[in-house]
């Protein structure tokens, strides 16, 4: 990977810690922003000691991070040689959207019932924030949110199984979204996280479900119609 490459994934990959976090769990969140928001491009290849310089943590974070990133279908370990970040395939979109749309449902229902307080506000919060990246452009931003917004709904489930089985999949949509720069599709997508987010904050599991059914429903229609060009 040439330098000014890993220059432009260094700046985009969100190097700000977050509390409770290991230096695992930062390098992971790092690589995957660089991965999803295609700072580091599909077929890349990449060294070790390129990926430390990137996230700027050491070695053990790193490898421990690229098992996940490999296990979740991101890169491919090349023994002795190094990563390559997977290609984005169309087989791959329509399957993780078929089991998403299942694990979706359960989560956002299980989050509306279970979410205290504080998790509704800042899940209603992280909704507006992303209506906001959307109505300024911000591909980038809006990207970074939408995983926030995922992982406050993982995290007010309490499903731990379905939030860790739905995590690699919404990644893989999110990259795939990216990918096919759907710039116009910021606004639409974000008024239907806050149809969700609302849901959720009722305590209306039924609507949270009903909600994330039309999510699935608008990313499905739009992916599919890029990958039909």
């Amino acid at each position: 990977m040439k330098r000014k490459a890993a220059d432009e994934a260094k700046r985009g990959a969100g190097h700000g810690a977050k509390a409770g976090e290991s230096l695992s769990d930062i390098a992971y969140r790092r690589l995957e922003e660089a991965i999803v928001t295609l700072s580091l491009r599909p077929g890349a290849g990449l060294t070790e000691a390129q990926l430390i310089d990137l996230v700027g943590l050491g070695r053990t974070p790193v490898r421990e991070a690229l098992i996940r990133l490999a296990q979740h279908g991101m890169v491919e370990i090349l023994p002795r040689k190094g990563v390559l970040v997977a290609d984005i395939s169309a087989i791959d979109i329509i399957a993780a959207l078929d089991a998403r749309e299942v694990l979706e449902r359960l989560v956002v229902g299980e989050a509306a019932k279970r979410a205290g307080p504080d998790e509704r506000i800042a899940i209603v919060e992280a909704a507006k924030a992303m209506r906001q990246a959307a109505q300024r452009g911000d591909a980038a931003g809006y990207t970074r949110l939408d995983k926030e917004l995922d992982t406050l709904v993982g995290q007010a489930a309490r499903s731990p199984y379905a939030t860790r089985a739905v995590e690699p999949l919404q990644a893989l949509i999110r990259r795939a979204w990216y990918h096919f720069e759907r710039q116009d599709d910021l606004v639409p997508a974000a008024l239907l996280h806050g149809g969700l987010a609302q849901a959720i904050a009722g305590a209306d599991s039924t609507a949270a479900m009903a909600a994330s059914d039309a999510l699935m429903a608008h990313l499905r229609k739009g992916l599919l119609a890029m990958l039909g060009r």
